[in-house]
């Protein structure tokens, strides 16, 4: 009976070994899945993915925005226009919009020199809001980070951006006029200006051929109105008039019988007649064609903006959507020409979306004025943080052993969401936001090791459900006694200063990381480790 019981122990502890290893098995397998994800999402954050076009290596995930401080700064001084341009007036000292000399010389027009700025426009109002259209235009850019200074004396604007790859694209098109018109190719008419536009976009069309950059016009009630009346009267016709012409040869052939009829009376008087009939039929059919050929000549409008012609058309059918799409380039599969396509259409929808300058412009100065702090100065206060980060962990994993280096790894997977997020959701790198970044850095330390002294007093006290009950017990301690801090962030996010709304959004993306990634992710290896069976 005793050695029955024996073999029965045996086989029973088999059985339970073999339990207790397919379980480990498990959670090992569990733990490395995630401890993976969070190695992967930590060399994609801090090293990139790169890819190779053209022979270049480059990183695809989006770079931070900087700020001025540290990116340096792209000066940029808008001066008011002083050259002159030559109109035509008539008697009464009205604009005429064109005239040849000829009718310049009939009807005693004159020529002179204005101003592109007359003293009328140049008043404070004037200057006032054409500051105010710029920094609207330079939000639509998506910069965050300027100031737009005024001299109301002058009139000068003087524009501070970060130097980045679209501080060229900025310069060179941020005094731009704007000044949009569709014109009658013939008598000049102003049909449509910018007081008619609504809005506009670009838009993509992709074929086999590659990829088109469309501009797509949205014009207000009226201009739609105006738009179906003009795409009406502007529209490609057929000829009406062929049918006369082959009347004309119709008769001819006919008055050519009834001559060839006479010739058996009077031949002389017959050649005489058919002569006579040939060249009045011929001279009939000409000018019938001439009409015909004058009839079938299309009304065109042209397109200009900033009174540079971007296209004369005709329409081939009524528009009644009020939209209109101008294809800026053509169709490409260059990845860097159509980034260049794209940008022109940006830019272009920029311009006409905030309004037309009231004032001509001219670009005065354009100088990159160097930051402080350079890129090394920022590799150093990188080294810094991961440093403090690495003792802090160690600290951690002598203190907790294995639940210490679990809740390490994943406290830097935390470290890596949040520098994506402050990439992707346009957070703008300062001083105040590094100082952000370490704070949350601190306070996420401090969550992770109340969380594992908490579960630490569970285990010793044999309670079930150690983790769960140790995380709700963490998160109502934790964040009970941060409120006053989290109500200062949000304020901080609404202000208007960079430095500090940066270090608000920055704050803001902290805690909420900190909220949700250790519900989810700390808290499921933690329970995966201690107390799944």
């Amino acid at each position: 009976m005793k050695e029955e019981s024996k073999k029965q122990n045996k086989m029973d502890n088999k059985k339970e070994n073999k339990k207790m290893n397919k379980i480990n098995t498990i959670k090992i397998v569990k733990i490395l899945t995630i401890v993976l994800a969070i190695l992967l999402i930590t060399m994609i954050s801090f090293i990139g993915i790169y890819k190779i076009n053209k022979g270049q290596v480059y990183n695809v995930l989006k770079d931070y925005t900087y700020s001025k401080q540290l990116k340096g700064a792209r000066t940029i001084k808008l001066k008011l226009n002083t050259e002159t341009k030559e109109v035509i007036k008539d008697s009464e000292g009205n604009i005429v919009e064109t005239a040849t000399d000829e009718e310049i010389t009939q009807n005693g027009y004159t020529k002179e020199q204005v101003p592109n700025n007359s003293d009328e426009v140049k008043t404070i109002e004037n200057y006032k809001l054409s500051k105010e259209i710029i920094e609207k235009r330079l939000k639509s850019l998506g910069i965050q980070d300027y100031t737009v200074s005024l001299n109301e004396i002058s009139g000068e604007i003087i524009i501070e951006i970060p130097e980045d790859e679209t501080a060229d694209t900025v310069a060179s098109n941020i005094n731009s006029l704007g000044k949009f018109e569709i014109i009658d190719s013939e008598t000049k008419e102003v049909l449509m200006d910018n007081n008619n536009i609504k809005s506009s976009d670009v838009l993509y069309n992709t074929t086999t051929s590659g990829t088109t950059v469309y501009l797509e016009i949205a014009f207000n009630k009226d201009g739609k109105n105006k738009l179906k009346d003009m795409s009406t009267t502007y529209i490609e016709t057929e000829n009406t008039n062929t049918t006369d012409t082959n009347n004309v040869e119709t008769n001819a052939v006919e008055e050519n019988t009834a001559t060839e009829n006479e010739t058996e009376t009077n031949s002389a008087d017959t050649n005489t007649t058919e002569q006579t009939e040939e060249t009045n039929t011929t001279e009939q059919t000409e000018e019938t064609s001439t009409e015909s050929e004058e009839e079938k000549t299309e009304k065109t409008i042209t397109m200009k903006i900033d009174d540079q012609e971007i296209l004369t058309t005709h329409f081939d059918e009524p528009i009644t959507n009020g939209k209109i799409q101008l294809s800026v380039g053509t169709a490409t599969a260059d990845t860097s020409t159509l980034q260049d396509y794209i940008t022109q259409a940006q830019n272009m929808s920029v311009i006409l979306d905030n309004g037309k300058l009231p004032i001509q412009y001219d670009l005065d100065k354009n100088e990159y004025i160097l930051s402080n702090i350079n890129e090394q100065d920022l590799l150093k206060i990188e080294i810094a943080i991961a440093v403090v980060a690495i003792i802090a962990i160690v600290f951690i994993v002598i203190k907790f052993k294995l639940k210490g280096l679990i809740a390490g790894i994943s406290y830097i997977g935390l470290m890596a969401l949040l520098a994506l997020l402050i990439r992707y959701a346009n957070v703008i790198v300062s001083i105040e936001s590094i100082f952000g970044i370490i704070t949350m850095l601190i306070l996420d330390y401090i969550f992770t090791f109340i969380l594992l002294n908490n579960i630490e007093k569970n285990i010793k006290e044999e309670k079930e459900n150690k983790v769960n009950k140790a995380t709700l017990e963490t998160y109502n301690k934790f964040f009970v006694r941060i409120i006053p801090i989290c109500i200062m962030v949000i304020v901080f996010c609404f202000a208007k200063w960079i430095p500090i709304s940066s270090f608000g959004m920055v704050s803001f993306w902290g805690l909420t990381l900190i909220a949700i990634y250790n519900a989810i992710i700390t808290r499921s290896l933690l329970k995966i480790l201690i107390e799944e069976k």
